[in-house]
């Protein structure tokens, strides 16, 4: 630091010379001239920068402030690497030696250090006080990363020895963007290098019949097509989905995905069911889901019951019918059957059924039958083929009732029945005309 000089001065402005008188005689015109010339100075006053110079009031010459006063340091300009100093400011001098400190931009650092731009205008001229290490020691870390073409920069401030890194770059969760996970700590200020897309960003853009799930929202989208994003973020919709042959989209999971619809987006339909033995599926309700058999099928005749003066068929044409009534379930009986001319209802006709190719033949068989049953009675069964050359000749006698007698003959495991009658030769024979087979309940007691 400079000390300010200060100048005491005495002005005297009317100062009058005075030369000994034993000198010579008193010379008032040289006396005016000398008078004059001594107070040139003495009554001048300095120009601001300006400071009167010692013994002022003896200079001679123009009253100006070049011959009568020095400049101070305020009219000096420091020049390049100095720097002037307030307390120098009314200092006599013109030099950067006499008005100005050194700066630090004079300073020569040793090697890994400088001068940062902040100090090179600040006074200085130790290292200690002027230099700071270069960046290439500087730690850029958080929103900061490093900026090689800095290093050699002399400064510990992240803003003269960092670029802006992408972790300062704002991410918009809300816009589907997240940050590059490979780079936080790289440089970088735009959201197309520093962010990341997630599949919300694509959110309301899936296709149709697809859907974004919640726990894709934050998922990091790798393709860089917006096709290929929604291949990546985009699932499958139940609404979408096709369901096998006999089962149907189950509506309340149309808007569910397909891979957490449990069990499946489709539910079975009657198309699908098996109808259990004795139902028959209704293809009217193929499209019904819920299936049962109550719902898909209709009972068959097979579980009617067939009341009095019926019996089950064994039919598997009627059986698998489902209009069921007792007429079209059941094999009626030939109670009330109207037989043909010259036959007559079997026996019990309640209890026979009325089926067959030959309807008049199952209910019905010869009224000589009903005859040989209710008014005769049978002989022994003869054996053989055919009745030619047999005869009732053993009931020829009188007391042995010819004409209520009749044969059986067992014809190829057939029984053929002949009534007996009287010849008008009184001999008991066969009568040929009427001849019966198939009778009911004919045979020996």
């Amino acid at each position: 630091m400079k000390q300010a000089t200060a100048l005491a001065l005495c002005v005297l402005p009317f100062a009058v010379a005075r030369k000994s008188v034993a000198n010579g005689p008193f010379d008032m015109l040289a006396l005016a001239a000398e008078k004059k010339d001594a107070s040139a100075c003495s009554s001048h006053v300095c120009s601001d920068g300006y400071h009167p110079k010692a013994n002022y009031d003896n200079i001679t010459g123009d009253a100006t402030d070049a011959n009568c006063c020095n400049p101070t340091c305020r009219r000096w300009t420091c020049t390049s690497g100095y720097k002037a100093h307030p307390e120098y400011a009314s200092n006599i001098g013109a030099s950067n030696a006499e008005c100005c400190d050194k700066t630090c931009s004079l300073v020569t650092c040793r090697e890994g250090t400088g001068v940062s731009a902040s100090k090179a205008n600040e006074a200085g001229v130790t290292e200690e006080a002027c230099c700071t290490p270069t960046c290439r020691f500087h730690s850029c870390i958080g929103n900061w990363a490093q900026d090689l073409s800095k290093k050699d920069y002399a400064s510990d401030k992240d803003e003269d020895c960092c670029q802006q890194s992408c972790l300062a770059v704002e991410c918009k969760s809300e816009l589907g963007l997240m940050h590059h996970p490979d780079r936080t700590d790289k440089a970088g200020t735009t959201t197309a290098f520093c962010c990341r897309k997630t599949c919300s960003y694509y959110a309301g853009q899936c296709p149709a019949d697809t859907g974004l799930p919640k726990e894709k929202m934050k998922k990091l989208v790798s393709s860089t097509s917006t096709s290929g994003a929604l291949a990546e973020c985009c699932d499958a919709k139940c609404s979408g989905h096709t369901c096998a042959a006999g089962y149907t989209l189950t509506p309340v999971k149309s808007d569910e995905f397909v891979s957490k619809a449990v069990p499946g987006c489709c539910e079975k339909t009657c198309k699908a069911h098996d109808c259990s033995a004795g139902f028959v599926k209704v293809p009217a309700n193929d499209n019904l889901t819920q299936p049962s058999d109550m719902t898909c099928c209709a009972p068959s005749c097979k579980f009617w019951a067939c009341p009095s003066g019926y019996f089950n068929s064994t039919d598997s044409t009627k059986l698998s019918g489902v209009d069921r009534s007792h007429d079209n379930c059941c094999e009626k009986s030939c109670e009330g059957y109207s037989c043909s001319a010259g036959t007559t209802l079997r026996p019990s006709p309640s209890s026979i059924p009325r089926m067959g190719d030959d309807i008049n033949a199952a209910c019905c068989e010869s009224t000589v039958c009903k005859e040989l049953r209710e008014e005769r009675t049978p002989t022994s069964v003869q054996a053989g083929t055919s009745t030619a050359g047999l005869d009732c000749n053993d009931f020829s006698d009188p007391d042995q009732n010819c004409s209520s007698k009749y044969k059986l003959f067992n014809i190829s495991g057939a029984l053929t029945a002949v009534p007996c009658i009287m010849s008008n030769l009184s001999l008991c024979k066969m009568d040929d005309s009427r001849v019966v087979t198939e009778c009911s309940d004919l045979g020996l007691d």
